[in-house]
């Protein structure tokens, strides 16, 4: 998983990296606004998918049911969502071409299809994770990683002139990721119990209030940079500068993912046991370590972060203050701390939580980008203030849940 994540994290800062370097600051302005609106609408949206795949399958095998049934809800419902989100992006259409994509009708015409590849995607992954095949999963990583690795390459050796030609090959990977997994489910087990099992007429319910979460935890870490391109305008060397520091101080969170993707599966198993005791140890031992190894990145990263950003992005760092550096690599932290936690409450059934907390976190982080001064400076603050105010809600939800459940349990031993 490490290594799978490590390459395709590395992928999407060539991305960013390479575009930067090749592109004019116009064009590469719009690669770098396609990244954060492709991440927005994709993973943001789509990872809700792949944790209700994950939890239906992993419930599935549990109770001796068959994954074809399963398998079968989980498309209905991705499509259903496929076709919400490309209805969502059109109606934004008068807005989001013209502000974040600067008019490029080609870059558009990516994020459309963007829905129907991740879908796809989340469904292979969120079949996998829950059969507890990560070697599985992190070849999709990998080959997903490796090959938008070799096509960014190749079309820096080919002199390609527009960002629309960038984001079709940052796409195309996806699609090779799909075909990968697919090759890792031949051998899935297809006995079982044909029946779907209970949890799944919940499909819509769970889906929903999941996607809402995704796309504002997506949204909020992603809205800044957005909000400083729409404010600076498309040729801003400064924007250019933010939006790249951005990419680059959240290489921990990349780093974080398979952590997420993995306690998942345990925490429902102890759920399901009804053992909170656990949850509570593990979620508070993940919370300890993020605590520590964050306060060393953010050290490490207003020492050096500028340094990287000149040396491997050719950024003009000029404009880009010590104090804009440490605020973004401490609301790195405090995001990493609120999916630390987060897996807890989708193993408990507690999708809707988890929706309130994102959607208070991203009104503060899109009032906050709004005050005025100085614009990086406020859109650097806004990422510590709403992430901060996300994980208040989380944390407050999480020890009550865990206190009551834990105190019904005893109350229900006969004696006690």
């Amino acid at each position: 998983m490490a290594a799978g994540l490590g390459v395709f994290g590395l992928a999407g800062y060539l991305f960013v990296t390479l575009t930067g370097r090749t592109l004019t600051t116009g064009e590469a302005l719009r690669a770098t606004s396609f990244y954060f609106v492709v991440n927005v609408v994709g993973p943001g949206i789509f990872f809700a998918l792949e944790q209700v795949t994950s939890r239906s399958v992993s419930a599935a095998v549990a109770s001796g049911h068959a994954l074809r049934p399963v398998v079968r809800k989980m498309c209905i419902g991705g499509a259903a969502l496929t076709g919400a989100v490309m209805a969502g992006l059109l109606l934004l259409s008068p807005y989001l071409l013209p502000k974040t994509l600067f008019g490029d009708w080609g870059l558009f015409l990516g994020v459309l299809a963007t829905p129907v590849i991740l879908a796809a995607l989340s469904i292979v992954r969120g079949t996998l994770g829950g059969l507890q095949r990560f070697s599985g999963y992190a070849a999709t990583l990998m080959v997903e990683g490796g090959a938008r690795i070799v096509v960014v390459t190749l079309l820096v050796f080919a002199h390609a002139p527009s960002a629309w030609i960038f984001g079709t090959g940052y796409l195309a990977s996806s699609l090779v990721a799909v075909g990968a997994g697919l090759l890792f489910l031949r051998t899935a087990p297809s006995g079982g119990d044909q029946r779907v099992p209970g949890e799944l007429p919940l499909l819509t319910k769970a889906l929903t209030a999941l996607a809402m979460a995704s796309l504002l935890a997506q949204l909020l870490p992603n809205l800044a940079p957005l909000m400083v391109n729409s404010r600076l305008g498309d040729d801003s060397l400064v924007a250019l500068a933010f939006a790249q520091a951005v990419v680059v101080a959240r290489i921990p969170q990349l780093a974080f993912f398979p952590v997420q993707t993995m306690l998942l599966p345990a925490l429902t198993a102890a759920v399901t046991r009804g053992d909170f005791g656990f949850v509570k140890r593990r979620i508070l031992l993940t919370l300890g370590a993020v605590t520590v190894l964050g306060l060393i990145y953010s050290v490490l990263f207003v020492l050096v972060g500028s340094w990287v950003l000149r040396v491997f992005m050719a950024t003009d760092t000029s404009t880009l203050t010590a104090w804009v550096m440490a605020l973004l690599a401490f609301g790195t932290v405090v995001l990493i701390g609120v999916f630390a936690v987060q897996p807890a409450l989708v193993a408990m059934g507690h999708d809707r939580t988890i929706t309130t907390a994102w959607a208070i976190g991203t009104a503060a982080t899109f009032g906050f980008a709004l005050l005025p001064g100085d614009v990086p400076m406020m859109a650097a603050a806004a990422q510590v203030v709403g992430p901060a105010l996300t994980l208040l809600v989380i944390l407050v939800s999480f020890f009550r849940l865990t206190n009551v459940r834990r105190e019904t349990q005893r109350t229900a031993v006969p004696g006690r």
